[in-house]
């Protein structure tokens, strides 16, 4: 009994007594309940909010070091677009020759229309650079366009360092390891070139035929002034080389030929090709070994399609200034396998562009344009990578930038040769 009344006596002290007191406390201990509910909830919505406003701070914040080796057309093309991407706060340009070099460049380039619109986005004024205009093709000598973006790049960025007559070498790479924060190097040194290699990107590549043969020609003429020259194309040509072969000889239809003209009025370029085939003349000028017939068939074309207020060339002056293919080779394109890579020590991305990532045994005055394709994806790989935190987001950046490259290689080998030269 006193157990029991001791356990009443407890219960009457923690519990009311009648019905209004359980209400009111059952009312207060609802209230106390949802208080600690309310506190729990605003500090974790105050938690929440500030990892959110930490994030976004941090994001904005979040920036890169962009390292462009090489100051050539594509290398340049790349630190206009770089320092237009508010995440580069600081831009490194490598170049082995010297800015003089640089700029008197003299070899033509030809910008196709939709490169023409892409540089216009990104600010370059087409109105004032040297130059001439053909059916929506621009016309200019390099070393005008590479001394524009030169002096345009200190207008958007006063952070640029250009190292010229500095070559990239190991040295360099333990260089740009020692930069604090994240990097970005892009390797735009040619097809030559071992920065890339240097860095860790695999020297390996892929040939693939584009289903062509061709041989060029090159002649030049230091009379001549720098004045750039449209493009000449004529197609459907066939040749006589009954000369060289033996009797059998016979032309057909699959053996016609394409002629390219170009480059400026002092280096004159000739690109000839043909689609793949078994005819007899396609083989001739694969195998036979006498170099006069391709002499003359470079000789003849330029004489008969040159432009009308260009001078012929005579055969003593072929036979000692022109240079040329003595045989037609298979047209190839070049592919490195491995294109970008995340080195995890040094947080640093490496990525190779122009012909340090594609490029064609072959010259047909638009190379440039399968370069400069390469770089529509620039801008935002940069903004993927300069926030990129988790391994599946760096290899998701990786991947972007490899598929991209490898899309412009499928179009080239599909397309390519049409664009530059067959159309």
């Amino acid at each position: 009994m006193l157990s029991v009344g001791v356990n009443n006596s407890l219960f009457s002290q923690t519990m009311p007594c009648n019905a209004d007191d359980l209400t009111r406390y059952i009312q207060a201990s609802y209230s106390h309940a949802s208080m600690h509910i309310f506190i729990t909830i605003s500090a974790v919505a105050a938690f929440i909010g500030t990892r959110h406003v930490l994030c976004k701070i941090r994001k904005e914040m979040a920036n890169l070091t962009v390292i462009i080796i090489g100051a050539g057309p594509i290398g340049l093309t790349s630190a206009l677009i770089a320092v237009q991407c508010k995440r580069v706060h600081r831009l490194v340009i490598f170049e082995e020759e010297n800015r003089s070099h640089v700029e008197n460049r003299s070899y033509q380039i030809t910008l196709q229309p939709s490169l023409v619109s892409f540089l216009r986005s990104y600010g370059v004024d087409f109105d004032n650079l040297e130059g001439m205009w053909q059916d929506g093709c621009f016309y200019t000598r390099v070393g005008i366009y590479l001394e524009y973006i030169m002096h345009v790049l200190p207008l958007y960025n006063n952070n640029i360092d250009i190292r010229f007559a500095t070559k990239f070498s190991r040295d360099s790479s333990n260089a740009v390891d020692t930069i604090s924060g994240r990097k970005l190097v892009i390797c735009c040194d040619g097809r030559a070139g071992l920065a890339g290699q240097i860095l860790g990107l695999s020297d390996e590549c892929v040939y693939r035929s584009t289903g062509a043969f061709g041989a060029l020609a090159a002649i030049e003429r230091n009379s001549q002034t720098l004045v750039p020259k449209p493009e000449i194309r004529v197609h459907n040509i066939g040749f006589d080389i009954s000369a060289y072969v033996s009797s059998d000889y016979e032309e057909d239809s699959k053996s016609k030929f394409t002629l390219k003209i170009f480059g400026n009025s002092r280096c004159r370029f000739l690109a000839l090709a043909v689609r793949k085939s078994d005819s007899k003349v396609v083989k001739a000028l694969k195998t036979v070994l006498d170099k006069s017939m391709m002499r003359n068939i470079f000789l003849k074309c330029f004489n008969m399609y040159k432009r009308s207020d260009e001078a012929s060339i005579s055969d003593s002056y072929c036979l000692n200034n022109m240079k040329f293919s003595p045989r037609l080779f298979e047209i190839r394109l070049s592919q490195k396998t491995e294109s970008a890579a995340y080195i995890t020590d040094c947080d640093l991305f490496v990525i190779a562009e122009g012909e340090a990532s594609r490029s064609y045994n072959f010259n047909t005055g638009m190379d440039i344009n399968l370069g400069l394709k390469g770089l529509s994806s620039l801008e935002p790989f940069i903004e993927r990578i300069t926030l990129a935190e988790t391994e599946y987001n760096i290899m998701s950046s990786l991947i972007y930038k490899m598929e991209h490259s490898d899309k412009i290689c499928r179009h080239f080998l599909k397309f390519g040769l049409k664009e530059y030269l067959f159309l």
